[in-house]
């Protein structure tokens, strides 16, 4: 052994040497490449196709067919919001108001003010600040030990992800006020001055460097005569974002076994620099590759039925919405990529059918309030999606998409301009457009649903091709909403690493509403906290939508591994004429078990008798509902206790569970109804 000790040591040496001086030349070529290039740098980088640098920005000025933006007028666009949706212009500028007074709400912190210079190195949450002058691999490597201990990086990440510009930008547009191209200019210049390339916090994630990429090009877009008209601001603005862009390229993250949202953020970044400064041999290289990767992950990170394959919803929207961007952006610059455009719109089918009637999204997986950009609306509901439907309903020239987006057109008012403009006057004549229930079979995602009556119910894999990053223990969860109110409900996320026991409270079987055998996890949660491999084996057996009721039937074998191995099979009805929901559970095994339902119910929701033990009976705000259980096995006990809630990422409350506890012989049946009571005098209705 110590002879094997006196060889290995030299060799372990040497390795560690050559690691050390790989990083080394690695860094010095950082160094050189992430460096803000000067302006004849730059020039020779756009292929020497401009003399001097006056000349670049006198071309850039002339070319209005570069970005994405719909061709507005700024007249135009204010006098259509003044005259028709004066509400709309004032919200726009009231929270442009309070991004010039650095008053920001980000992943659950609540409105703060954070002084006179942003903490762009600081989870203002927790207090902790990252050094701004370390190697972004250095910070990216030592993340993992805060894991646990209160600090967020996400809130950083969130704040220099500049997804509140593009508003600023429509301020100026509404107002005329150069004061918010002021605040536009003195964020971005302190931001690059405390953020050398590669260095610090805000360079660790490429994801993330892609997203401030976008939201600066946006920026451009609203700004351009004001930023072309003040020249230094404008060399050193176009310079970084050409950084940005080198950064993007060296530092793909698909180095996995599978890529994921993150690699597909990179090639949206590239695409968007690489139409912007396209000419350029660097730049165009970059959009080539984009061009061919955003068609080709499309179809790697999406079932054949649309729906992303992270198992979440939240994550969906992500990835749609990027989609929808990049289709846009890529038509409009001369490509035509039917089977991309065919993909895109599979993905906005998936959401036109899991929004609910109120136009929230059930919460499945993860939720990390994840955008790449924020056209419309910044203050809404993260978990409303239905801006998706308004942008498809312009690309796809579907008015069914648009009128289900309700009053979420905002987005796609500034991406289209006149022509969202007329699909907002005809919509009032159009006839109400309806969603129906549906089975996605790939995903294993099912929605049953019936005007004002809906149901979501997860049998799907753990997703990311067994990796479960971003899944929870919800095979078989359920979510209900009636006349308009959220009665059962999925707890959401809570946070990723901050509070690892909240995050594995929150992925937990018990936290979702299905069935627990013997306390044990459906799949057992490893350490980290973003894995989740699945072994439950979900499959939908059975799948029926008629004029009468909508029906899903599946299994899962998650318990399989146990000693006496349980298949749990679950069949949820939604009967369309008694408006009744009815969730039967089969479990099959032999030997005996404890057997846990849990009924997760929405914050609002209380019980109408509190004296009653357990209540059956609640109430979510005028609407009245029930829980009964139809078929139980004796000796089953009730218990009404308190959970959590997050309705957001950092956002958590308390919120009432419903437990049934029974300890016997399998096999067993347990069957629950679940009916709601309307408020009299409302009618049913759909997405507003």
């Amino acid at each position: 052994m110590e002879l094997i000790r006196a060889f290995s040591a030299p060799f372990g040496a040497a390795r560690d040497l050559r690691r050390y001086f790989g990083r080394a030349m690695r860094r010095l070529q950082d160094r050189a490449r992430l460096a803000l290039p000067t302006e004849n740098a730059l020039l020779g980088d756009l292929g020497g196709r401009f003399g001097t640098f006056e000349e670049f920005l006198s071309a850039a000025g002339r070319e209005r067919d570069r970005l994405p933006i719909a061709d507005l007028a700024r007249p135009w666009a204010s006098a259509y919001l003044d005259e028709r949706h004066p509400e709309r212009r004032s919200r726009i500028l009231a929270r442009a108001d309070s991004i010039c007074a650095h008053r920001f709400d980000l992943l659950g912190s609540g409105p703060k003010v954070l002084g006179p210079r942003l903490p762009w190195h600081a989870d203002f949450k927790s207090g902790r600040v990252w050094d701004s002058r370390a190697h972004f691999e250095d910070l990216r490597s030592a993340l993992e030990e805060d894991f646990g201990e209160g600090a967020d990086v996400k809130i950083p990440w969130e704040l220099s992800r500049f997804q509140h510009l593009p508003l600023l930008g429509q301020a100026l547009w509404l107002s005329g006020d150069r004061r918010y191209f002021e605040e536009f200019r003195a964020q971005v210049l302190d931001w690059i001055a405390e953020n050398r390339p590669g260095r610090g916090v805000n360079w660790t994630c490429t994801m993330d460097v892609a997203i401030r990429a976008v939201n600066w090009v946006w920026a451009y877009a609203f700004f351009r005569p004001e930023i072309l008209a003040d020249r230094p601001f404008a060399s050193v603005f176009l310079r970084s974002l050409f950084v940005h862009g080198r950064f993007v390229a060296a530092n793909l993250e698909n180095g996995g076994p599978v890529t994921s949202n993150h690699y597909f953020a990179d090639l949206v970044g590239l695409l968007f620099l690489g139409v912007l400064f396209r000419g350029a041999p660097e730049a165009d290289t970059w959009k080539g590759m984009a061009v061919t990767e955003i068609a080709r992950e499309s179809e790697r990170q999406t079932y054949p039925d649309g729906v992303d394959f992270e198992a979440s919803t939240s994550y969906h929207r992500l990835k749609t919405e990027m989609a929808l961007v990049s289709l846009l952006l890529l038509e409009r610059s001369g490509f035509r990529l039917p089977a991309l455009r065919q993909r895109v719109r599979g993905m906005v089918e998936y959401a036109a059918h899991y929004i609910k009637p109120d136009g929230l999204a059930p919460q499945v997986g993860d939720n990390d309030d994840g955008r790449l950009q924020i056209l419309g609306e910044h203050d809404a509901d993260r978990r409303d999606h239905r801006h998706l439907l308004a942008v498809a309903g312009c690309v796809f020239d579907d008015d069914a998409l648009f009128a289900l987006a309700g009053k979420r057109w905002e987005e796609a008012f500034w991406l289209f301009g006149e022509p969202c403009a007329s699909r907002i006057e005809r919509r009032a004549a159009a006839p109400r457009v309806t969603v129906t229930g549906r089975h996605f079979r790939s995903a294993g995602s099912v929605v049953l649903r019936h005007e004002d009556l809906y149901a979501f119910v997860d049998a799907g894999s753990v997703g990311l091709e067994g990796l479960g990053a971003h899944a929870h223990n919800d095979t078989f969860s359920v979510e209900i909403q009636a006349c308009g109110q959220d009665l059962v409900v999925d707890p959401g996320t809570g946070c990723y690493t901050p509070d690892l026991q909240l995050r594995d409270r929150f992925r937990s079987t018990a936290f979702h509403n299905t069935v627990r055998v013997d306390g044990q996890e459906i799949n057992p949660i490893p350490t980290s906290p973003f894995e989740l491999p699945g072994v439950d084996r979900p499959s939908v057996a059975r799948f029926e939508s008629r004029a009468g009721f909508d029906l899903v039937d599946a299994l899962h074998h998650g318990y399989a591994r146990l000693e006496d191995p349980v298949v749990h099979r679950r069949i949820v009805l939604l009967n369309k004429r008694t408006r009744r929901f009815v969730i039967e559970d089969r479990l099959e095994g032999r030997a005996r078990h404890r057997i846990e339902w849990f009924f997760h119910l929405a914050p609002r929701c209380r019980p109408v008798d509190a004296a009653m033990v357990p209540p059956a009976r609640f109430r979510a705000g005028e609407v009245e509902f029930e829980i009964e259980p139809i078929v139980l096995p004796e000796g089953t006990r009730a218990f009404l206790e308190e959970g959590l809630y997050s309705s957001g990422y950092g956002r958590v409350e308390r919120a009432p569970v419903v437990r049934y506890d029974w300890t016997g012989e399998l096999p067993v049946v347990g069957r629950f109804s679940l009916a709601a009571r309307r408020p009299r005098g409302e009618r049913a209705t759909e997405t507003p």
